[in-house]
């Protein structure tokens, strides 16, 4: 048999999923824009994102800002994965890997039951392209 698809050191134990979100909703003009991508039904580490945009948004003037969220539910409260992601630096139809923050604790990084993925857009101008089809993909494994 291939060894191709043997799990690589460091994921031993544990289930590969895509947690994908699509932002369907319009970025709106001078405000923050949240698309929730729900969660898992079991628990799992985050390990890593993609951003993609079949059309890249623009402002002319401003800046449009993209920060992966998990919201834990325990807390209450929302955990920064990510640095903002400028939505206007995407190329159109390809994926662009986002790093998490190297701050991050396994805590931070593990949904539970309960815990969602968003992705929140904050733009200081007006939109002069919507963005289309743009996409969050996560990869998680599930622990559990």
């Amino acid at each position: 048999m291939d060894t191709f698809f043997k799990p690589k050191p460091g994921r031993f134990g544990v289930v590969p999923n895509l947690i994908q979100g699509r932002c369907d909703a319009t970025i709106g003009n001078n405000t923050t824009t949240t698309y929730s991508f729900g969660g898992h039904p079991a628990k799992a580490y985050i390990n890593r994102a993609v951003v993609s945009a079949g059309t890249v948004p623009v402002s002319a003037s401003g800046t449009i800002l993209g920060v992966l969220q998990k919201y834990d539910a325990s807390a209450d409260a929302a955990v920064a994965l990510t640095g903002n992601v400028d939505l206007e630096a995407l190329t159109a139809h390809e994926g662009t890997a986002v790093s998490l923050l190297s701050t991050l604790t396994d805590a931070q990084r593990t949904l539970d039951t309960g815990d969602t993925l968003r992705f929140v857009v904050t733009t200081n101008n007006t939109v002069g392209t919507a963005n289309v089809d743009l996409m969050v993909n996560t990869e998680v494994f599930v622990l559990e």
